[in-house]
């Protein structure tokens, strides 16, 4: 059950905010390897945010799944940054990426754990 979120200090319009985040979805099920029918995206837009100092386009990505390798996260994070780039504009310098590999017993779904 993997879930993407991600909390920038840009603003979409409605329309391109419903393109971006069922765009995600696709590139997170094929960049983690599990069904999109699992997958979670949310967006957090228009967020007063400061990296390095500075309060230019940026954002902070949660990478989360059940049996998250993390020694796939070096090939994951260098995907996901260059996503945001092509789809916010958004440089690699100016994405933190936070991947979280997740417990079964600690993630509920439809009454019940994984």
């Amino acid at each position: 059950m993997p879930f993407i979120r991600v909390e920038t200090n840009i603003s979409l319009d409605s329309d391109r905010a419903d393109v971006f985040v069922a765009e995600l979805s696709k590139f997170a099920s094929t960049a983690i390897g599990k069904p999109e029918v699992y997958v979670t995206v949310m967006l957090h837009q228009n967020l007063k945010m400061v990296i390095s100092g500075k309060n230019e386009p940026a954002a902070f990505v949660t990478v989360g799944s059940l049996t998250l390798n993390k020694d796939n996260t070096t090939i994951l994070s260098e995907k996901f940054c260059d996503f945001i780039y092509e789809e916010l504009s958004i440089i690699g310098a100016r994405v933190f990426i936070e991947f979280r590999d997740l417990e079964r017993s600690m993630l509920g779904w439809d009454g019940r754990t994984f």
